[in-house]
């Protein structure tokens, strides 16, 4: 009760400007700029004078007045923001039809002038790419008959190492058999002497027995 007293003679002080705010509802955008700095004011005033009378409520109904009046200028500057950029979209796609009805006239003014050069690009395009063909299918005929000869150069490789080998082969085999055959013919004379041997040996007892008996 003694609050409202005290605060009584602030809020008779404050009806002229809450009027006029009010006869401007209607004629002004709520966002507009006399219409935002009388709201603030208004809520600055009432900030000040709640925190002074020690009136919360005053003092609230200021704050809330105050961030109305922020948020109705965020507000009307992202609107700004936005039809800015909307506005610079639409002169970004008017200079990007502008060049394109350019380029196109551009291109036919081009094309009307550059048949005759275009037939010819396409009859040098023509000769390049059969040049290009016949580059090519000489390259991979040279590749072939390379690839042919290495082929070639290798089974004759084989034969000769395979010829080598086997005439290696029969080398061994007839240096064996002769080594052999060697061999049978020593074990024969061995044999023979052997048997001659024997022979002697055979006939010197019978000559000592005769001895013997004759004695």
């Amino acid at each position: 009760m003694i609050s409202s007293l005290i605060s009584l003679p602030y809020e008779i002080a404050r009806l002229p400007l809450v009027a006029v705010d009010d006869s401007l509802t209607g004629r002004l955008p709520e966002d507009s700029g006399i219409r935002v700095g009388l709201s603030r004011a208004i809520g600055s005033t009432d900030k000040v004078a709640g925190s002074l009378l020690r009136n919360h409520r005053i003092a609230e109904r200021g704050a809330d007045r105050l961030e109305r009046s922020d948020a109705l200028v965020t507000a009307a500057r992202l609107a700004q923001e936005a039809e800015a950029r909307r506005e610079q979209a639409r002169e970004t796609a008017a200079t990007g039809k502008r060049r394109a009805a350019q380029r196109r006239k551009t291109a036919q003014s081009r094309a009307a002038a550059g048949l005759d050069e275009a037939e010819a690009a396409e009859a040098r395009g023509k000769r390049e790419a059969k040049a290009e063909a016949a580059k090519v299918a000489a390259a991979k005929k040279a590749a072939a008959n390379r690839r042919a000869d290495s082929r070639a150069a290798t089974i004759e490789r084989r034969k000769t190492r395979v010829d080598s080998a086997a005439e290696t082969q029969q080398r061994a085999a007839q240096r064996k058999a002769k080594a052999e055959l060697d061999d049978a013919r020593q074990t024969q004379q061995s044999a023979a002497e052997a048997r001659a041997d024997a022979e002697r040996l055979s006939d010197l007892t019978e000559v000592k027995k005769q001895e013997r008996k004759d004695s």
